[in-house]
């Protein structure tokens, strides 16, 4: 029996690093999703940072092949594959950084077994003695928060992208 699929909640950096290397684990893991290798979260708040954050035109203007009609067919094809949860009614504070609150909700409500991020301050959670760090860990025993590379290591058979 195949083991469950992965439950990812994506940051918006690790989308938008997927969508501008060719190389790189961002890149293998939202080629895995395309390919429904793992199932990626979303909900409306999270579609609308993933948009604002990849339509801004300093991001446009930095990375020239990433076009507004790019970034909507990938969010058009994530929103396909995806489950989305139209509505979270769950609440995380976290104080250190409010607007990464939404992906540690998403995660909650979606029953995520990781977020994939490369921001230090989702990716302290698991560990932190803060507050938000104890309420993280009760709410969300199993998960595991990591950064591209490691769960692409970790995980790339099931991926269908193992490293070279």
């Amino acid at each position: 029996m195949p083991a469950p699929l992965l439950r990812l909640v994506l940051d918006t950096n690790v989308l938008l690093a997927g969508l501008v290397s060719r190389t790189s684990a961002s890149q293998r893991i939202v080629d895995a999703l395309t390919i429904r290798r793992a199932i990626p979260l979303i909900s409306p708040p999270v579609l609308a940072e993933y948009r604002a954050v990849l339509l801004h035109p300093e991001i446009l203007a930095r990375f020239p092949g990433l076009t507004p009609r790019r970034v909507e067919l990938a969010l058009h094809r994530l929103r396909y594959i995806a489950d989305e949860y139209r509505t979270v009614r769950v609440k995380f504070e976290f104080e250190r950084d409010p607007r990464d609150a939404m992906f540690v909700e998403l995660a909650i409500t979606g029953s995520a077994t990781h977020i994939v991020t490369l921001d230090s301050d989702l990716l302290s959670l698991p560990t932190a003695r803060t507050d938000a760090g104890k309420r993280f860990r009760q709410r969300l025993p199993q998960i595991l928060v990591l950064e591209p590379g490691p769960l692409v290591e970790q995980y790339g058979a099931a991926l269908g992208t193992p490293l070279a």
